[in-house]
């Protein structure tokens, strides 16, 4: 199950949610788990790519 961070813009702070591709599509009602704020935007921060396949 993918993971999607989401971070507050009220304590900065990152939440991270673990749902399916189709629940997030549908929309999905995030709270801060650290003040309870509702006012939250998905953070995208490091990605980690792996390859089955020769890069050069």
């Amino acid at each position: 199950m993918p993971a999607y961070e989401y971070i507050c813009k009220d304590c900065k702070k990152i939440t991270e949610v673990n749902t399916s591709y189709e629940k997030k599509e549908k929309g999905l009602d995030v709270t801060c788990e650290h003040c309870g704020s509702k006012n939250v935007g998905q953070y995208f921060g490091n990605m980690t790519v792996t390859a089955t396949f020769p890069l050069h």
